[in-house]
């Protein structure tokens, strides 16, 4: 283990930081130890974040006659995520059923016993890699986490 990442161990275990506070220190010694910060031509830029903490939309409408368009910018702590499977873990299991069986029949095959423990933090990780862009003669959509 490297000096840095002891220290900052210690001040969380001393409560001189915060966990919150502890992460970021230690991504940052991460990317600063991991990358050199230059991406080679070809390659895609590396993520983020390994736990990201934003999922982030973006629409740009292109404005008509040379106007400008309507812009939505959202972003939704991935917390609220893991709240909402909490809060789905209190709903009765026949309830939970009769949801699933109406996502199921809109084509959306997932279940709230999927968005448990091991597999949430893995839903979470991969999300790190999520990168949507959309491009259209009327509006520009991206969709990202940080």
């Amino acid at each position: 283990m490297s000096d840095d990442r002891s220290q900052i161990l210690n001040m969380l275990k001393e409560g001189k930081i915060s966990v919150s506070e502890a992460e970021e220190l230690l991504d940052a010694i991460g990317k600063s130890s991991d990358d050199s910060g230059v991406v080679k031509k070809g390659a895609s830029p590396p993520s983020s974040r390994k736990n990201p903490k934003y999922l982030h939309i973006k629409v740009e409408e292109a404005g008509k006659n040379g106007g400008k368009g309507e812009n939505v910018n959202i972003r939704v702590p991935i917390q609220l995520l893991r709240a909402g499977v909490k809060l789905a873990s209190v709903i009765p299991d026949k309830a939970k059923s009769k949801v699933d069986t109406a996502l199921k029949d809109k084509g959306l095959n997932i279940s709230f016993d999927d968005l448990e423990g091991d597999k949430l933090n893995e839903l979470v990780e991969s999300l790190a890699e999520l990168s949507i862009d959309i491009d259209s003669e009327d509006e520009k959509v991206t969709i990202f986490c940080e």
